[in-house]
């Protein structure tokens, strides 16, 4: 089957039959609203992802834990295929999605394999903490606190310190975007690069595409409400530039590749930050797989144009990090 992409955030007229079996699936199961976040961490959990990434071979893959600014530790995952070198390596700081909510390292370990494995580069998948246990401001300080450990532990870790991308899908892209901002009010070196897979930018919930795909694309509008009540301190939290990054001076950030899918309610605001990004003067490449959903890339198992999307981004890393 043909794949169909854009520069542009479009849909195509009919939505993939793999996607589409995923949407089916999703609706049929109890909806988040419905369910407290240990319960939907549960079923998730319970569910499994039969159409995860496959597996790669021949990687080195290990848990490092780190200290972080609070009295708690973080666990990263650093994955690095054999072929590499024992120079120092290009690094990829990954964030996983989950509405800031769901998600966890292994759920995301055949993802991440396929981004060592595809941009020929070590991959560091974050374990941040959730919500709504943590809220927005204690895990985006868990992301600095991912990055800077990465700054200042490169020759232990076998990493170039100078060419760190960073990144993430869905919530896990607004962590990453965070960082960033972060990393300017504080004067801390920016990334490298940044990839962002269909990334939640506006909690504001202000586009046309959260009200066309409000229902039965997988991903709805009331997942995002059960998350966004979860994850923001209060509901003028959401007009804050670092949770809704869109309202943020994007000036001198790094290079970026921007994912998304053609029937996802986040498709229109992912548009919005790669335009956003051209318009700070910032390199932006802007995807769209026009019959695809939310999630599209965690199910590159079933759905190939995860894999493609995988492989899209593969070659870009790759491309900016030169041997």
């Amino acid at each position: 089957m043909t794949e169909l992409i854009s520069s542009v955030a479009e849909r195509a007229d009919e939505l993939h039959p793999m996607a589409a079996k995923v949407a089916r699936a999703s609706s049929r199961q109890k909806q988040l609203c419905e369910c407290t976040a240990e319960e939907a961490r549960a079923m998730r959990e319970s569910l499994g992802n039969p159409f995860a990434p496959p597996n790669c071979d021949e990687q080195n893959i290990t848990d490092h834990w780190l200290p972080s600014s609070g009295s708690h530790q973080l666990r990263a995952r650093r994955y690095q295929p054999k072929s590499l070198s024992n120079e120092p390596q290009p690094a990829l700081l990954f964030f996983h999605g989950g509405g800031h909510v769901l998600g966890t390292l292994d759920g995301y370990d055949t993802l991440a394999q396929q981004l060592a494995q595809l941009g020929n580069c070590v991959v560091f998948s974050a374990e941040y903490r959730l919500a709504p246990e943590t809220k927005s401001a204690g895990i985006y300080q868990d992301g600095l606190d991912f990055y800077t450990w990465l700054l200042s532990s490169g020759d232990e870790l076998g990493i170039d310190t100078s060419r760190i991308a960073i990144g993430g899908d869905s919530a896990g892209g607004n962590i990453s975007i965070a960082v960033m901002l972060l990393c300017k009010q504080h004067k801390i070196r920016q990334p490298f690069y940044q990839v962002q897979i269909y990334p939640g930018i506006d909690y504001q919930f202000g586009f046309p595409s959260i009200e066309e795909f409000a229902e039965g694309y997988f991903l709805t509008k009331a997942d995002k409400q059960w998350f966004r009540s979860h994850f923001l301190e209060s509901e003028e939290r959401a007009v804050d530039p670092l949770v809704s990054s869109l309202l943020a001076n994007l000036s001198d950030l790094p290079p970026a590749m921007v994912i998304t899918a053609g029937f996802d309610p986040l498709r229109d605001e992912g548009e919005a930050f790669a335009k956003r990004l051209a318009e700070y003067g910032v390199e932006v490449e802007h995807v769209c797989y026009t019959d695809m959903i939310h999630a599209f890339v965690s199910f590159a198992g079933g759905i190939p144009a995860g894999m493609a999307a995988l492989a899209k981004i593969g070659a870009q890393l790759r491309r900016v990090f030169p041997s």
